[in-house]
Order: C-alpha cells, then structure tokens, then sequence
C-alpha cells in the first residue's frame, strides 16, 4: 500500500515537473519570437539607408546610375557566406548568431559616420558591407527561428509578419527624415548633419538590441523542426538540399525577384525626380519614397492575414501575375500613373521571399539550417541585378530598364504553379492510396 502511494506520489512529481518545463519552454519560445520580432523592426531601419540617400550620394560623390547602385553590391556581397554561416549555425546557435547580426549592424550603422565625414566613397561602402554582414547572420538565423518557434502551419504568416516589422521600420526611417530636415535646405551639405544624427541614434538602438539578445535565453528548435519533417516517398526520395527541386527552384526564383526588388528600392527616387517621368523635388520623392515603404508593409500584413486562409503557392501566383502587368505600366506611363504602378508594384512584390522561403525549406526539419543558408545566398540578386540595371539606365534610360523585372517574376508565377501541381499530385497520390488500403472506403 505505501509502495503504491509512493509510487503514485513520485508519479505526479515528475508529471507536475513536465508540466512546468512545458510552460517554462512555452514562455521561452515566446519570448524569443518576440524578440526576433524586435530585431526584424529595428534592422528594417538600417537596410533602407542606401535607397533614402542614394540620390544625395549620387550627387555628393558624382555618380552614375550604375556606380550608384555600387551601395547596393555591397550590402549584399556578404550573402555569398550565407551557406557557411548555415553550416556552422547548429555550433554557433540561432540566437548567438542574432547577436553577432545585431553587432555587426551597430558597427556599420556608426562606421558610416565618419565615412561620410571622409568624403571617400570605399567607406560608405565598407560600412554597407558590414551592415550587409549582419543581415547575412539575421536572415541565416532569423527566419528558421520564426519558422521553427510555433506550429508549421503557420510559418509562412510568422515570416510575413516579421518581415512586415522590417518594413514598416523603413517607413519610420524616411518619414524621420522628412521630419527633422528643413525644407530649406536642399544641397547634400546641409543635410549631412541630419543624417549623421539619424545613424548615431539607430546606431545606440542597435547596441541596446544587441544586449537584449545576449540576455535573451535561447531554445532549441532542432526538435520542432525535425518533428515537422516531411517522410521521404518512393518518388522524393531522401536527399542532400542540392538534389531537391523545390530547394535549388527556389534559389533562383529567390536570387532573381529580390534583385528586382533592390532595384525598385535603390532607383525608386531617381524614378520619381526623374524629369522624364514625374518631375518630383527631393523632398517629394523622400516622402513618396516614406509611402512606398508603407505600401510595401502593407502588402507584407496583408499576406500575413491572407496565408491564414489561403494556400500561400496560390497568392504568390496572384501577385506574380499582378507584378507582371504592374511593369508594363510601369515603363510607358508618366506622371502620377507611373508613381501608382510603382506603388502598386511594391504591395504585389513584397510577399515574394518570405512566401517563397517558407515554401521552399516546408518539410526539411533537420536539413533546414542548411536550406536556410543556401536559400539566404538568393539574397546575392540584390548584389548584381540593380547594378545591371544602373548599367541599362545608363545605357537606354532609367524607365525603361525596368523591364529587366519581368524575367523575375515570370520566374515567380512558374515556381508557384508548380509548387501547386506538385501539392494536387501529392493529394491525387494519397487519396488513391487510401483507396487501395480501403476499397470499401
């Protein structure tokens, strides 16, 4: 009788313990999420800077178009480490990583201070490397975390959204801009000051993120994404990321529309101030350029709410073809009709990666740190396409350079009709094995 009660005692002790390190483990995973929901925003305002001041850049050091765009190479040189960073993370840790992103983004935030001081455009460029670097080890870490911390259905709403952060952050960015220099002043000397104010400012937040995640307590998502993962069949059989379509499809459709959308980014007020095309003052377009960012978070919300509901292969298919008539306005219009195409097309675009990410790395579980590296390396587009498209600006006009975007998202509207032939196929080949299981069913 008392082996009994004693039994029964040491049972309930240990169900009593499991029951709190589930909720120990729960608080944890929320608390986590919430703070890579935090560095999301707060990096959103240090990856808008080159296309905010590229014109004043463009004018400060005597640019061209493509030159221009060099910025732009630089903050995302740094993805070509994304697979070596994806490796080493199950050693290093997601959250560690999250805050060696968070350093590196302080670093160059502030370095571009005395760069701009210099008068040496390297150094402008060195500090986007750095930053560039940090955005490498957030999205590397970042975007498994949000995948990872919560249930697998919903890993595509959790990316949008805190992609969403990202960008309304840039909305703040430029709209602070708009706010703190006078409209008076209009030469890039007299708007340095403000903006070398604007980075010591961002630059100090970086820093006190930077300790929030070192004081953050980490968890291990290796379980939850390896209990996700999908059991390979006779027709998908078990395979390095290399070997997988979806994966290496999803590189390239990846590497292409955010190339694209870094042009949209880096040329959007060039396009706007451009006489050719709206005419707009450099105040106009910094505040077109506050709205644009708005729209683009907008879309990135909307895609959250809408993947709740929708399968997200069928609204990456809706907005890639939307985003294909978007740029065939875009090219022939003037005036407020081509600043609404290129509003348009920011809402459209801007679900593109996080929707083709999640689709990409579905049903990896523990080939996903590796995926998310390889996946990251996309982020190399934005290296390379706008500078090629500054070259077609310099060459046959800034308007119409922007028809190098529909090779993109041609690219985009393929791979989501795919990925929705490939689901119909998988549902066909369940339901007639169940049929063979249950000829009565």
């Amino acid at each position: 009788m008392r082996n009994d009660q004693r039994a029964r005692s040491v049972a309930e002790h240990r169900t009593a313990d499991a029951a709190r390190s589930s909720l120990d483990i729960n608080h944890s995973s929320r608390t986590l999420l919430y703070t890579v929901y935090f560095i999301y925003f707060f990096c959103g305002m240090a990856l808008c800077f080159e296309g905010a001041f590229n014109p004043e850049l463009k004018e400060f050091y005597h640019l061209d178009y493509q030159q221009q765009q060099y910025t732009m190479f630089a903050k995302n040189i740094p993805f070509a480490l994304a697979i070596v960073i994806g490796v080493f993370i199950p050693r290093l840790g997601y959250k560690n990583c999250l805050t060696i992103a968070m350093a590196l983004f302080a670093a160059g935030t502030l370095l571009l201070i005395p760069a701009l001081q210099s008068g040496h455009y390297a150094l402008v460029l060195g500090a986007f490397f750095i930053i560039g670097l940090g955005f490498n080890f957030e999205l590397v870490a970042g975007n498994p975390l949000l995948s990872g911390l919560g249930p697998p259905e919903s890993s595509a709403s959790r990316l949008n959204l805190g992609n969403a952060l990202g960008a309304i952050a840039q909305i703040i960015a430029p709209f602070i801009l708009t706010l703190i220099i006078p409209a008076t002043t209009v030469t890039v000397a007299g708007k340095l000051p403000y903006m070398k104010g604007l980075f010591l400012a961002l630059g100090g937040m970086l820093l006190v993120t930077m300790l929030t995640t070192m004081i953050a307590r980490g968890v291990d998502i290796t379980a939850s994404l390896a209990a996700h993962e999908t059991t390979p069949t006779a027709s998908e059989p078990d395979r390095t990321i290399w070997l997988r379509p979806r994966v290496v499809f999803g590189f390239a459709t990846i590497f292409l529309v955010l190339g694209a959308e870094a042009g949209l980014f880096g040329l959007f007020r060039n396009f706007v101030e451009d006489p050719a095309v709206a005419g707009k003052s450099s105040r106009s377009s910094q505040q077109l350029f506050t709205v644009y960012f708005a729209v683009f978070a907008l879309g990135r919300l909307a895609g959250s709410w809408t993947q709740k509901r929708v399968r997200p292969a069928f609204t990456l298919a809706i907005h890639s073809a939307a985003a294909l008539a978007l740029v065939g306005v875009l090219m022939v219009s003037k005036g407020n009709m081509a600043i609404g195409s290129l509003m348009l097309l920011g809402f459209f675009v801007s679900i593109f990666f996080p929707t083709l990410y999640s689709l990409a790395i579905e049903g990896l579980g523990s080939q996903t740190a590796k995926a998310s590296g390889l996946l990251t390396m996309g982020f190399l587009g934005c290296a390379f396409l706008p500078v090629l498209q500054g070259r077609l600006a310099d060459s046959i006009g800034l308007q119409r350079s922007f028809g190098l975007c529909f090779i993109p998202y041609l690219l985009a509207l393929c791979y989501a009709l795919s990925v929705i032939k490939s689901a119909r196929n998988a549902q066909r080949i369940g339901a007639q094995g169940q049929l063979a299981t249950n000829p009565a069913g």
